[in-house]
């Protein structure tokens, strides 16, 4: 129990230190007083350090089958692989809740590294983190403690959700986690510049942790849908679950805040506008770990039920309307001093896609909760089924998707539309045409050559921006080594820039590869026997055999299948199902053999005693785009994030 007991006072001695560096900082804001501000500082610091210690205790309980601590025994077993004692930390509520916190103190630490005393708007933003951080403590420590002793010592614990034996579930889980928690520190950093009267949000901090948050949250919702995708058995990658719905919202909040802060920036407009995307993100985190804490809102991917989901809502509701309250107060100082001069500007177009962004949020939370509703009018939970989003939001996204495509091109303040028109027209001419050979190449829906219309009308006006760039630099350098550097010179003068293009790039990719698989995409189920086959499209497989295996926690039913090509044989490939149970659940592996831009992916279904089988079968177009689109958005992001030491000398290029 040396673990356990050990843990337990690690987590409330940290809670003692963040409540100290609250008190002290508040003393320190009030009197002005830097020795009060260092102290809660390095409390912060000792915080941070008792956590990390408290994470590293528990993992250590893992390794050690410390089945005195009750989440151990909860969640390993003597049988589980030790490569999967990682997962095993946060697979369970209580892990999670420990980790969240660990990874909120880690960030509090980055934050304010380096970071002036006397800067009040630091030291307010610092007490609003350290709230939030000391109410995910008591959560942690009272609520859903992870060192809890266990009534009764087993000799072998439960075992892992066997969902969780993924590759994607080492990264998938604590990194969309972290996204969620990340919000905290954008929104701490605007509220807290507004309680010390700097109405431009400390604006250069702002970006920069609002753009790692986005990235953050952009690599776990890529890499949920590729676990989606290959492990679930759903034949998809986005099934607008409540656990997938909670974390798309903050992204796309996030996404229309990085654009408007831009605009912020560059033009001192949307003061208001902003503060309010950042406080509606931060409600909807809120609502993502409230739903995964077990809500009532069901979910296939929710830690449990239990009733430390309404504590978290109880907080959501009282931090959001602590934050318009003090929002509406303090509006007049937020009064923009510029104001839009044109339809076709820059910060028009964006304004259009915020407003578009937020939507889409609206509505994606309104289908959400809407079973909740349903239930408490009715006593019956009514769900809402793909087919409405898809309905409802494709259009929008096809708006926004053509924004996209626009906005980086158009200029600041205003634009003349006729004469945009008369410069473009050439450019769209060139990209319908290009779209409509691609979809006749591949057969594709009307949808889908729409989509290639926006992505090579984007595509084409990026050459042409960097061919004018490296005419430039070829004008005033005619050797190949100068004219190279002063291409990359003017590149790393404005990364913000081109790494938002490259970013608005990935992002039609990932669009384009959603609407192949969407409009394209051809399934079946197929009823087969040993040495029966099937062909759908141009694909031909036979059903060989099925091997069954039985190991000490689950049964695997492997299903073996002959594939071939337009009557090319490509081999024999496999698709399994796995039941455990100690859990009573199924884990199925599905067969995916890509074909660059298309997927032809099968899993079982039903396996009968006579070895018979149903057999989900697809072929899913473009599908490959939406993982190559992913890393480009977050390659573009990256780059967006590099700072840049500018000189006095130095060239400006429009």
């Amino acid at each position: 129990m040396i673990f356990g007991s050990l843990g337990d006072i690690l987590i409330k001695l940290s809670l003692g230190m963040y409540i100290y560096s609250i008190i002290a900082i508040s003393i320190g804001i009030k009197y002005q007083d830097l020795k009060f501000i260092y102290s809660g500082r390095l409390a912060s610091y000792f915080g941070t350090f008792l956590l990390l210690l408290s994470t590293i205790t528990l993992v250590l309980g893992f390794v050690n089958h410390d089945y005195s601590i009750q989440y151990v025994a909860d969640h390993s077993s003597n049988t589980m692989p030790f490569i999967y004692t990682w997962i095993a930390f946060y697979s369970g509520n209580e892990g999670s809740l420990l980790f969240i916190c660990t990874s909120l103190s880690i960030l509090l630490f980055l934050f304010i590294q380096d970071k002036k005393l006397n800067d009040n708007s630091i030291n307010f933003s610092h007490l609003f983190i350290l709230l939030f951080q000391v109410f995910l403590i008591i959560s942690t420590s009272i609520l859903a403690n992870p060192f809890t002793e266990a009534p009764n010592i087993v000799q072998d614990g439960q075992g892992i959700n066997p969902l969780l034996l993924h590759f994607g579930m080492f990264v998938h889980p604590p990194v969309q986690m972290l996204g969620l928690t990340a919000v905290v520190i954008p929104f701490s950093i605007a509220i807290g510049s507004l309680c010390a009267k700097n109405e431009n949000l400390n604006i250069n901090s702002l970006r920069i942790w609002a753009l790692a948050t986005w990235i953050i949250l952009t690599i776990g919702l890529a890499l949920g849908s590729w676990w989606a995708y290959t492990i679930l058995g759903w034949g998809g990658y986005w099934a607008w679950d409540p656990v997938e719905n909670s974390s798309l919202m903050p992204w796309l909040l996030m996404t229309a805040f990085i654009h408007s802060i831009m605009v912020q920036k560059k033009r001192n407009m949307f003061k208001g506008w902003n503060l309010f995307l950042i406080i509606f993100a931060f409600f909807m985190a809120q609502m993502g770990m409230f739903i995964n804490r077990g809500g009532p809102v069901p979910s296939v991917h929710s830690f449990g039920s239990s009733s430390l989901g309404w504590t978290f809502l109880l907080f959501m509701f009282v931090s959001t309307i602590f934050s318009f309250i003090f929002f509406i107060y303090r509006y007049r100082s937020l009064v923009s001093v510029n104001y839009v001069q044109s339809v076709l500007s820059r910060e028009s177009l964006i304004l259009v896609q915020n407003v578009l962004f937020l939507s889409v949020a609206i509505i994606t939370l309104m289908g959400t909760i809407y079973p909740v509703f349903t239930k408490s009018i009715e006593d019956e939970q009514i769900y809402v089924g793909r087919e409405f989003y898809d309905l409802v939001n494709a259009p929008i996204l096809l708006l926004i998707m053509i924004i996209l495509s626009i906005a980086p091109f158009v200029p600041w303040k205003n634009s003349n539309i006729s004469s945009y028109i008369n410069k473009k027209i050439i450019i769209f001419v060139i990209a319908v045409l290009l779209a409509v050979l691609n979809s006749w190449i591949i057969s594709g829906h009307y949808w889908v050559t729409i989509s290639f219309v926006v992505l090579y009308f984007s595509s084409i006006q990026i050459l042409i921006e960097f061919y004018k760039i490296l005419k430039t630099s070829f004008n005033k350098f005619k050797n190949l080594p100068n004219t190279l550097f002063k291409f990359l010179n003017i590149l790393y003068s404005n990364l913000s820039r081109y790494g938002g293009i490259i970013s608005h790039t990935g992002i039609l990719l990932v669009m384009l590869g959603i609407a192949g698989t969407s409009f394209m995409g051809i399934e079946k189920d197929f009823a087969l026997k040993p040495g029966q086959s099937g062909t759908l499209k141009n694909y031909q497989f036979t059903y060989l055999k099925t091997d069954i295996t039985q190991k000490s926690d689950h049964t695997n039913i492997k299903a073996i299948m002959q594939i071939g090509k337009n009557g090319k044989s490509l081999g024999e490939y496999t698709t399994s199902k796995s039941y455990y149970p100690r859990f009573d659940m199924n884990s199925t592996k599905a067969g995916i053999l890509n074909f660059g831009l298309e997927d032809f992916y099968f899993s079982q279904s039903v396996i009968s005693d006579d070895n018979s089988a149903v057999f989900e079968v697809k072929i899913n177009p473009l599908v490959s785009l939406i993982w190559t689109g992913a890393f480009v958005v977050v390659v573009g992001a990256l780059i967006s994030v590099i700072p840049v030491y500018k000189k006095k000398d130095k060239v400006k290029v429009k």
